[in-house]
């Protein structure tokens, strides 16, 4: 049995109505290669602190245009206390673009091991690594957010 035509109504009209909750915010989630990564450790945050290389600068405003929440990047040379990670997010904020939060794990890229895997005959080539690569770290990845990571 229906309820009555006024019941009925009130239902339906607060099932079409607009909802009074306040609606989520948009969140902006971006992933770029930036292809940072350098020939040898420590050159990138080299290169970031210096704050003369061409392409650094290009990603730094391809960022703060885009203005990402969450932001993946890959091609970022890892090091072990991300001091180039940290020295590219304090470029960002000096251009208007704050991410508070970072994280970077370590590639492995670069991790050694006892096997010849490209099959040159040689062990401890780049080709030998778990993950391609010169060094620990050559192109890793990170994210970069304006929200707490857990």
């Amino acid at each position: 049995m229906l309820p009555r035509t006024p019941v009925l109504f009130s239902v339906l009209f607060a099932c079409l109505a607009p909802p009074l909750m306040a609606q989520a915010e948009t969140l902006r989630i971006a992933t770029f290669n930036t292809e940072l990564s350098r020939k040898g450790p420590g050159l990138l945050l080299r290169d970031i602190t210096r704050g003369e290389d061409a392409q650094i600068a290009a990603v730094i405003t391809v960022i703060t245009e885009a203005q990402p929440d969450i932001l993946v990047l890959q091609g970022l040379d890892w090091d072990h206390d991300n001091l180039a990670l940290k020295a590219l997010a304090r470029q960002l904020v000096q251009e208007g673009a704050t991410y508070p939060h970072l994280f970077a794990g370590q590639p492995n890229a670069g991790l050694a091991t006892d096997l010849d895997l490209d099959g040159d005959g040689r062990l401890g080539g780049p080709g030998d690594s778990q993950g391609f690569g010169d060094y620990t770290g050559r192109g890793g990845m990170a994210v970069l957010s304006r929200y707490p990571l857990v």
